[in-house]
Order: structure tokens, then C-alpha cells, then sequence
């Protein structure tokens, strides 16, 4: 019984990643790649914006606590 869903569980994968082939496969490979590098442009930039963003947090959230270290108790 478990090795029976094993090899549906195989066979319906197998089906899925074989419509997605069918799907993706017609277009040009000088299209795909343009679209990967469009695509990773918008990620890395993304990216960049979001790391920026949280050192700034953590910057200013330093400075804060730096600040209320030096007061005197």
C-alpha cells in the first residue's frame, strides 16, 4: 500500500513537471534568458532597497541606544 501512493505520488509529479515543460518550452531561448536577467535586475534591486532599509533601522536603533548609554544615571 505505501509503495502503491509512492509510485502515484512519482507518476503524478512526473505528469506536472512534464505540463510545465510543454507550457514553458515554446519560447526562444533569447527570450528566456532576457526575461531571467529582467527578472534578477527587479530581485537584486529589490533586494538592495530592503537591506538598506534595514540597516538604516538597525543604525538608527544603534545611534538611539548609544545615545541613552551616555546619559548620566
Amino acid at each position: 500500500m505505501k509503495n502503491t501512493k509512492a509510485i502515484y505520488a512519482f507518476f503524478a509529479g512526473a505528469a506536472i513537471g512534464a505540463a510545465l515543460a510543454i507550457l514553458y518550452a515554446p519560447e526562444k531561448g533569447e527570450d528566456l534568458r532576457s526575461k531571467i536577467a529582467d527578472l534578477k535586475s527587479d530581485y537584486l534591486g529589490s533586494l538592495k532597497d530592503k537591506v538598506n532599509q534595514f540597516i538604516g533601522k538597525t543604525s538608527d536603533s544603534t545611534n538611539s541606544d548609544t545615545d541613552n548609554a551616555n546619559q548620566p544615571v
